[in-house]
C-alpha cells in the first residue's frame, strides 16, 4: 500500500492545480472570448477530469478571480517597490494607481464579472479558506502608506490606520466601477479625484460654509 500523501504535499498539489486551470482559462479567454468560453472546454484544455474542475471552482466567475488574485500575487513585490520609492504620502499613492491603472486598462473586458463574483461571494470568495492566502486587491498596501504617513505626520493620526485604509480603498473601488459602468471616463483622471479628496478632503477652498435657512 503506498504511503499517504503528506498534507503540506497535498495542497501544493492542489495549489499548482487550480493555477494550471486559471492560467489554462485565461488563454481560453483571450483566444475565444470570456462569453463564449465554457466550463466543458476549460477541463478539456487542462487536462482535468469535469468533475475535478468543478469540486475546485463551481463557477467560470471563480475561476477569473482565482486568476486575478494570481496576477496580484506575483505583481505584489514590484507594487511594493513603487510604494518605497522616495516621496511623500501623494506621489507614492499616485504611482501605485497608475500601475493599477495600466493593468485595469489591460484587462477591462473582464473586471466586472470578476467584482460581481466578489460581491456574489464576499464571505468565502473563491470557496478556498485558507488555502489560498494570496492578495486579492491593493488594500495591504494602501494600509502600508497610510500608516507611513501617519508616522510622518502627513495624515491625520487620531483615526486608526486600518480605518483610513479602508475608506481610502472604499473610493478606488468606487473609482474603478465608475470608469468600468459610464462610458468616455479615463481612469488615471479619477483615480487622482479620489487622491485629491483623501488628502485634502471635498470642501469648497476659501468658500465659506453654507448658512441654513430658518
Amino acid at each position: 500500500m503506498p504511503a499517504p500523501e503528506l498534507p503540506g504535499r497535498r495542497e501544493r498539489r492542489r495549489a499548482q492545480t487550480l493555477d494550471h486551470v486559471a492560467t489554462t482559462a485565461m488563454q481560453l479567454f483571450e483566444a475565444n472570448g470570456y462569453d463564449a468560453t465554457t466550463m466543458e472546454q476549460i477541463a478539456l484544455q487542462a487536462d482535468v477530469a469535469k468533475g475535478t474542475l468543478y469540486n475546485h471552482f463551481a463557477t467560470k466567475e471563480a475561476i477569473l478571480a482565482h486568476w486575478v488574485h494570481m496576477e496580484l500575487a506575483a505583481d505584489t513585490q514590484r507594487l511594493r517597490g513603487l510604494v518605497a520609492q522616495p516621496g511623500g504620502f501623494e506621489p507614492r499613492l499616485m504611482r501605485l494607481l497608475d500601475a493599477s491603472a495600466e493593468w485595469s486598462q489591460r484587462h477591462r473586458a473582464y473586471l466586472l464579472d470578476y467584482f460581481r463574483f466578489r460581491f456574489l461571494n464576499i464571505e468565502d470568495e473563491l470557496g478556498a479558506g485558507d488555502v489560498d492566502e494570496r492578495p486579492r486587491d491593493l488594500a495591504g498596501l494602501f494600509a502600508l502608506l497610510v500608516a507611513q504617513a501617519q508616522d510622518d505626520g502627513t495624515l491625520r493620526a487620531d483615526v486608526p490606520a486600518e480605518h483610513l485604509s479602508s475608506l481610502l480603498h472604499h473610493l478606488y473601488f468606487g473609482a474603478l466601477m465608475r470608469w468600468l459602468t459610464l462610458p468616455g471616463l479615463v481612469l488615471t483622471d479619477e483615480f487622482a479625484v479620489i487622491v485629491d479628496i483623501f488628502v485634502h478632503g471635498a470642501g469648497a477652498a476659501g468658500k465659506p460654509p453654507r448658512r441654513k435657512r430658518a
